[in-house]
């Protein structure tokens, strides 16, 4: 029920998938949706409550335990989380819904919401860039706040960009080239 309802939310929108839509595309009656969920709003929130974080995953997956280098697992994270979701169905179809096909409102959690607990953390990312300048590996007056907000809006773009046009970046084979550029531009001195 719920890998249906995710990508008839990802193909059609949020708000135009009725239902109806996801019970007759499930195989079910709309009485049999309603057992489980009062509403759209508590199916789509239910989408998002069984997600793990992804960089968390992608962290076990590396094996990396207290790393010397935070950058370079910042960078290995990164560069695993873009090959992960440029390859997996599933994390392609949440992400064209957080990024294109859902109007956010009412009692559905928020875009914010969504971005912190499944895929950007801004408290983890703070830890992390505080570990890289006690450590020496970026200059000692980033501004954290603006790092991070630049961070995000950068990924935030080639994510996006590359839902809207997959045929203009190999997300997977380019994830070192777009995170090395990142890294570069962390790593600058002001």
């Amino acid at each position: 029920l719920l890998d249906v309802a995710i990508t008839l939310f990802a193909k059609n929108g949020v708000s135009t998938t009725t239902l109806a839509d996801i019970a007759d595309a499930a195989g079910m009656t709309r009485g049999a949706i309603y057992w489980h969920f009062d509403s759209k709003v508590s199916l789509f929130n239910e989408i998002w409550n069984i997600q793990s974080c992804i960089a968390l995953e992608i962290r076990r997956k590396l094996k990396i335990q207290n790393p010397d280098n935070d950058l370079k697992l910042l960078r290995e994270i990164i560069i695993e989380t873009l090959k992960f979701i440029s390859t997996d169905r599933r994390q392609h179809e949440l992400l064209q819904i957080l990024y294109h096909t859902c109007e956010f409102n009412g009692e559905m959690y928020s875009e914010r919401e969504i971005r912190e607990r499944y895929w950007f953390n801004r408290e983890r990312m703070k830890k992390i860039l505080r570990n890289c300048i006690s450590k020496g590996q970026i200059p000692v007056n980033t501004n954290i706040e603006l790092t991070i907000t630049i961070i995000h809006g950068y990924f935030s773009g080639i994510i996006k960009n590359w839902l809207m046009q997959p045929e203009n970046l190999n997300l997977y084979e380019q994830a070192p080239d777009v995170v090395d550029s990142l890294i570069l531009m962390l790593t600058k001195s002001a």
